[in-house]
C-alpha cells in the first residue's frame, strides 16, 4: 500500500487495497492441501518400506512419519508465509498474505505462526456437534448426546 504525504495538518490518504476474493483463497487452500498430501504420500511410501521391516527401523519410521505428518504442514505454512507471504497455492492463485494496515509489509514469523496454529482450535467447538448427530449410530437407544442430557428418546410414532 502506498501512502501520499501531505503538508502538516493535512490528512494522509491511502490507496485502496484489492483484497483476495474468497474463491482464490479456496483455490489456494485446495492446491496447498493437495501438495501436502502428495508429499506425505511420497514420504509414506519411502518410510513404508521401513515400517514393514519390523524392529527398531519400524519404530523409528513410525515416529518420523508421525512428526512429519503433524509438524510438516505447519512448518510449511509458517516458513512460506513469513518469508514471502505466499505458499505454492497462493502463488498459483496470485494472492499473498500481508500485514493488515500495511499491505506492502511481510507478516513475519510471529504472525505466520499464529495463522498456522489458530485454525485447528477454531474447529474444535464443531467436534461435539458432529459427535452429537453421529452418536445414535452406535448408541443402544439411538440417543443423541442432547437426548442423553435432556433425558429423552426418539421413538417411532
Amino acid at each position: 500500500m502506498t501512502t501520499t504525504t501531505f503538508p502538516a495538518g493535512a490528512a494522509e490518504v491511502a490507496e485502496p487495497v484489492d483484497y483476495a476474493p474468497y474463491g482464490r483463497r479456496v483455490k489456494a487452500a485446495v492446491i496447498d492441501s493437495l501438495l501436502i498430501w502428495l508429499v506425505f504420500v511420497v514420504l509414506y511410501f519411502a518410510f513404508g518400506v521401513l515400517v514393514f521391516r519390523g524392529g527398531p527401523a519400524q519404530d523409528a519410521a513410525r515416529v518420523v512419519l508421525l512428526l512429519l505428518g503433524y509438524f510438516g504442514p505447519t512448518l510449511y505454512y509458517i516458513v512460506a508465509i513469513a518469508e514471502g507471504g505466499q505458499t505454492v497455492g497462493k502463488m498459483m492463485s496470485d494472492i499473498a498474505v500481508r500485514r493488515d494496515g500495511n499491505e506492502d509489509d511481510s507478516v513475519g514469523y510471529f504472525r505466520a505462526f499464529l495463522r498456522a496454529v489458530i485454525p485447528p482450535f477454531l474447529w474444535l467447538p464443531l467436534i461435539p456437534g458432529i459427535l452429537d448427530v453421529l452418536w445414535p449410530l452406535w448408541d443402544g437407544k439411538r440417543q443423541t448426546l442432547h437426548d442423553k442430557i435432556a433425558g429423552t428418546v426418539v421413538v417411532e410414532a
